[in-house]
């Protein structure tokens, strides 16, 4: 039996007939179809009827199901065959209300598909997938083919694993290998090798849980994709074979840099940045990667320790942080990583009237009061010790002096004798005075004046910004200007408006070529390592490839830079223009949500304004009281050192 099957009922395992109903999907080996009579199940129907080994182990697989199973995995109940016998396929639970993983870490899908989802529902999903790898290896089975094609979640941050029959399975003592794998999700010791024959361990699962962890954690940056500071490119697959894990604590050795904007490992907290250094260095494949039971425990610790940020919306982060990350990570890419989507109940819960009673009724502080400043100050008792200990300085002067003179006015001297005589005696005079005076030393006394001079500048300045009102009325100023942006939100939207209008071109232009998904196969060359190391750097769709992108990813060949750039192109060529089309219902949506989420920002930075203005009139008051008499005594100290030199050198 050849090419997809044209079937319309099938055999269950008790000799029922099944009838298929409307194909639901389609992959590499078959397609998945409704089952009329059965709405919770599906079938899996192969394009060839199933080798006897295959079936065998779908069967061994069914015996193993259990609850657990049942609610994480849509795993093989019972062998679907045709009614001549032959095994033809499967039959599963119907996974409803789930999308693929991928759809949920990259964030301009997420903001589609998951419109409630924050980096708290991050870290739940992610807590949940590995929850379900546990589950896996707890029933001594191994997943394998690791991949986010393999992936579903919901709404609820609740996973479910798919493709179950292709797991490795040991039951009986007889081991079902798995013979297919995706390299960005292989571990480097699998890296490069025939998956046939080889015998896969939880330890190799390990490995793909940590990539779809960090992709999830990480909004879909893969962690061996970066910028590579060597001579040509570094493929992923390649990266991961010689342990180049970029975010590691040697990426530096590895001669890798992350992405523009992605934030580091301690965003998700120590605990966890430990556990991808294990899960991604080169110990990991010898003493054991961080297990699937080992990630779930320390993201629920993760999940409980996250705070929400009062500047974003939407934002979730790790309490101990200085700064929101998200909002960091938003304003180096200009990218939205979440979904802001509100309702227009909660926006509107917000009375600004009555909320701005309140930020009237906040007294102003008034101006800073006067410092008490002593005119008049007495000397230290330094400066009296040492004016004491010169006291006899100018009759010892006057003393020696007086010899010369003396003997000027008794000897019977000519008058030009007497005369040098005289002039001697003022000399010696003045030079011992002097003599005298140097061996008193200023200098220390003119030091304090300098220190105390400083002290004084510094205590003023800061009466005078902590004291003073000026922090209070600026802060006040910067209310009352969101208070007049929050009532201009209808201007923001009719900008909004014009601008959707002005560029619908443009805009009917990027949601066409964002409908084509850069896949590995798509464009010649470009492989799923490749198109990893491209997400990372933010190119996902044909809308995403501009040259100034590809230009920003080192190691990026001309020549796969020009089949990128030429493959849109040619999807270019095929969009027409529809000028009387009206704007597409997400853009509606988006401006809808970005209207809204506008408003939440700006009600937000008014709540949080307001409790600063609080707190900055309480610390005004309180500076008033600790800080008069500490610059008081500043300004006495100062003016006494002044005094002191003054009467020294006097």
């Amino acid at each position: 039996m050849t090419g997809e099957p044209q079937l319309s009922e099938v055999v269950d395992a008790n000799g029922r007939r099944l009838r298929l109903g409307r194909k639901l999907g389609q992959g590499g080996e078959g397609a998945v179809f409704e089952l009329d009579a059965e709405r919770d199940y599906v079938a899996k129907i192969y394009r060839q009827p199933l080798a006897p080994e295959r079936a065998e182990k779908i069967r061994s697989m069914a015996a193993l199901r259990n609850e657990q199973i049942d609610r994480l995995t849509a795993w093989p109940r019972e062998v679907l065959s045709l009614p001549s016998g032959k095994p033809i396929g499967l039959k599963m639970a119907r996974v409803v209300d789930h999308k693929d993983i991928h759809q949920l870490y990259s964030p301009k899908s997420r903001r589609l598909a998951f419109l409630r989802a924050d980096w708290r529902f991050l870290v739940r999903a992610a807590a949940n997938l590995a929850r379900a790898f546990a589950t896996v290896h707890a029933a001594q089975g191994v997943i394998a083919d690791v991949n986010h094609a393999g992936v579903l979640v919901g709404q609820d941050a609740r996973v479910r694993l798919i493709d179950c029959d292709s797991f490795q399975i040991a039951v009986g003592g007889k081991l079902y290998l798995c013979d297919v794998g995706v390299p960005t999700f292989t571990p480097p010791e699998l890296q490069g090798r025939s998956f046939s024959g080889v015998v896969r361990t939880a330890n190799h699962d390990n490995f793909g849980l940590a990539v779809l962890v960090f992709l999830i954690l990480f909004m879909g940056r893969h962690p061996f994709a970066g910028r590579y500071l060597g001579d040509g490119e570094m493929p992923v697959e390649r990266a991961i074979e010689e342990y180049r894990f970029v975010y590691g604590r040697d990426a530096d050795k590895a001669e890798m840099r992350a992405p523009p904007g992605t934030p580091p490992l301690a965003i998700a907290s120590l605990e966890i940045a430990a556990l991808f250094e294990r899960a991604f260095g080169r110990d990991g494949a010898v003493a054991g990667r961080p297990t699937a039971a080992h990630w779930a425990e320390a993201l629920d610790r993760l999940e409980r320790r996250l705070e929400e940020c009062r500047a974003g919306v939407a934002h979730w982060y790790l309490g101990e942080l200085d700064a929101c990350p998200w909002c960091r990570m938003e304003a180096s890419t200009g990218v939205p990583l979440f979904s802001s989507s509100v309702s227009k109940a909660t926006a509107g819960q917000f009375d600004l009237n009555a909320f701005w009673t309140q930020v009237d009724a906040l007294a102003h502080p008034g101006p800073a009061p006067s410092l008490f400043l002593p005119k008049e100050v007495v000397l230290s008792p330094d400066a009296r010790t040492f004016k004491r200990r010169r006291w006899f300085h100018l009759p010892v002067s006057m003393m020696i002096g007086a010899i010369p003179f003396a003997l000027a006015m008794i000897l019977q001297l000519p008058t030009l004798a007497r005369f040098f005589f005289l002039v001697c005696a003022a000399v010696l005079f003045i030079l011992v005075r002097k003599v005298l005076r140097a061996s008193f030393n200023a200098e220390p006394f003119m030091a304090w004046v300098m220190q105390c001079r400083a002290r004084w500048d510094e205590a003023r300045r800061e009466w005078e910004l902590k004291a003073g009102p000026r922090r209070f009325d600026e802060k006040r100023a910067e209310l009352e200007e969101l208070r007049a942006t929050w009532t201009s939100i209808a201007d923001f939207r009719s900008h909004k408006v014009q601008e959707l209008a002005a560029h619908r071109r443009e805009t009917q232009l990027h949601h066409f070529l964002d409908g084509f998904e850069l896949e590995a196969g798509v464009v010649r060359g470009v492989g799923t390592g490749r198109t990893s190391t491209l997400a990372s750097f933010g190119i996902e769709t044909a809308a995403d490839i501009t040259d100034q992108k590809l230009q920003a990813i080192p190691g990026l060949s001309d020549r796969a830079r020009g089949q990128l750039l030429g493959w849109r192109r040619s999807l270019e060529a095929q969009f027409i223009h529809d000028p009387q089309h009206r704007s597409a219902p997400q853009d509606r949506a988006w401006l809808e949500e970005a209207v809204l989420a506008e408003r939440l920002r700006l009600e937000a930075a008014i709540r949080r304004g307001f409790e600063e203005l609080q707190q900055v009139r309480k610390q005004i008051l309180f500076a008033r009281n600790s800080l008069q008499a500490m610059s008081e005594e500043a300004y006495r100290i100062y003016r006494q050192a002044e005094l002191d030199l003054e009467a020294i050198q006097s």
